[in-house]
């Protein structure tokens, strides 16, 4: 996974418009409804994982299930990645999966609880870094979401990255623009995340 592959992936974003009703389309427009829901103050941090676990499984194929037993200890863990800058490690993503049943929904709900370290995980992305479809047994392992962080971090600080970022959001903006959906940012984990995505094809099913 390299930035010079990625840029292939602004090509895409330039010549293809999802449909106004495709999933694509559905999670273009919801995006930042769910990163503002995430961030609207909550009665307490129970409350304010839930929440957002619940805004996490609306992009999800699964239905939320959730183990009352580990709930305590995926809400430290939640409040403790809503802060993080670096050094993100599988303390802050073994709880959260644990209660959820899923690395993919832990990930889902570190994205939208700090979308500036954590990018999004799935079945697809990983099939694409790896070069491979994915066990059920590897996608259920955190050091691999660990590990996928961290080649987003190096890329992130190539020096070329800024001018990638640039070219990539005008282009995205320009597709928001076709589905007459309202601009947003992305951050620069959601970038890659996001290119990576257009490269590997439709969103899987985890």
């Amino acid at each position: 996974m390299n930035l010079e592959h990625l840029y292939t992936a602004i090509e895409r974003v330039r010549s293809t418009c999802h449909g106004q009703h495709s999933r694509e389309s559905s999670c273009m427009r919801t995006y930042p409804v769910l990163l503002e829901s995430a961030r609207l103050p909550a009665r307490d941090t129970v409350q304010s994982f839930l929440r957002v676990a619940c805004l996490a499984h609306a992009w999800l194929p699964n239905a939320l299930r959730l183990d009352p037993a580990e709930l305590q200890a995926a809400v430290a863990a939640f409040e403790s990645a809503r802060t993080a800058t670096l050094g993100v490690d599988a303390s802050q993503i073994d709880p959260i999966a644990a209660s959820l049943s899923s690395v993919v929904a832990a990930a889902t709900v570190l994205h939208l609880a700090n979308p500036a370290v954590f990018p999004f995980w799935d079945h697809r992305i990983e099939g694409y870094r790896l070069g491979e479809e994915p066990s059920g047994y590897h996608m259920g392992q955190s050091r691999y979401y660990v590990a996928f962080i961290e080649e987003v971090r190096e890329l992130t600080q190539h020096p070329l990255f800024l001018t990638f970022h640039n070219d990539y959001c005008t282009a995205y903006q320009a597709r928001l623009q076709r589905l007459r959906i309202p601009p947003y940012s992305l951050t620069e984990p959601r970038v890659v995340e996001s290119a990576i995505a257009e490269l590997a094809g439709a969103r899987g099913e985890d």
